[in-house]
């Protein structure tokens, strides 16, 4: 049995998730070797589930925000104060299947120092089951719910921004600028993660409209101005793909916000080359991942 702690540290940002957060903390400590750390980041923090946190688990560290940061914003807080080389992420509704998922996380990155982040193998509620193998496939972005990152990378690029609900920005903002910076990405068959979720919570209004300016937000923070038109293309993509599946509430609120959060994060715009920017944009379309 292996007693030593892997130097991976466990992320975990929740909002209003109470029990879940609980369960996805116990999956962690089952796994051998445990990880070096976990963090717990609440959102709007009414103070309950930070004392039930402390009461259960005395080592988890907890950090908590007035405001609704988003899993974005609660992520970069956790990926700034833990101390491991590494760190996987979790959602508090997701969490690793295997019980070694630490000892292979050290192991792909020693491997592989090129790399930044590895995306497990997920599958959500009423999915089978994905397959376990050895595979390491380079692909261009990852999923927040599971994938481990390497603290040096993270550390070099800016990093999430707290969006309060960050569909179409989140790990696609992140995955350019690591691109940008010359880290890869990669999808491995060696870490699996369970999403306990049927992804019902993504149809609502609130949730089109944010999506819409985000995919406006994205571009405006890395597209260069030959690139400006290929992000209006974008925007007007979303809205059709909302329009064709009749998710029409919160597509006029979420056009309207374009300007307004473009204005707010003004400061964070740093574009990309052309020539990169295409690369990358290609690498997306053309990637094909289990």
């Amino acid at each position: 049995m292996v007693t030593e702690k892997a130097p991976v540290a466990v992320i975990i940002p929740t909002y209003n998730r109470g029990r879940a957060v609980i369960s996805v903390v116990e999956r962690v400590l089952a796994c051998d070797p445990l990880p070096a750390e976990i963090w717990v980041h609440i959102d709007r923090s009414d103070g309950l589930l930070e004392r039930d946190l402390k009461e259960r688990f005395p080592g988890v560290r907890v950090l908590t925000s007035a405001d609704r940061l988003g899993p974005g914003g609660g992520r970069h807080r956790c990926l700034m104060a833990c101390e491991s080389a590494f760190a996987a992420s979790f959602d508090d509704d997701s969490y690793p299947v295997d019980s070694d998922f630490f000892l292979r996380v050290e192991k792909l990155f020693v491997e592989r120092p090129q790399a930044a982040v590895f995306e497990a193998r997920i599958w959500q509620r009423d999915e089978n089951p994905r397959t376990r193998d050895d595979s390491v496939v380079a692909v261009p972005d990852y999923v927040g719910c599971g994938h481990a990152i390497r603290l040096e990378a993270y550390r070099q690029v800016r990093g999430y921004l707290p969006r309060p609900i960050a569909f179409r920005m989140e790990e696609s903002d992140v995955s350019l600028q690591l691109n940008a910076a010359g880290w890869k990405i990669y999808q491995t068959g060696q870490l699996r993660v369970f999403h306990d979720s049927d992804l019902s919570h993504r149809e609502s209004a609130e949730v089109t409209s944010a999506t819409i300016t985000n995919v406006a937000l994205y571009a405006f923070l890395h597209y260069p101005l030959i690139g400006l038109g290929w992000g209006i293309a974008q925007v007007l993509n979303i809205v059709i793909w909302h329009l064709r599946r009749g998710k029409i509430r919160g597509i006029c609120s979420g056009l309207i916000r374009i300007p307004i959060e473009c204005y707010r994060n003004r400061r964070y715009r740093k574009p990309i080359k052309w020539e990169l920017l295409k690369s990358f944009i290609h690498f997306r379309r053309t990637v094909e991942i289990s």
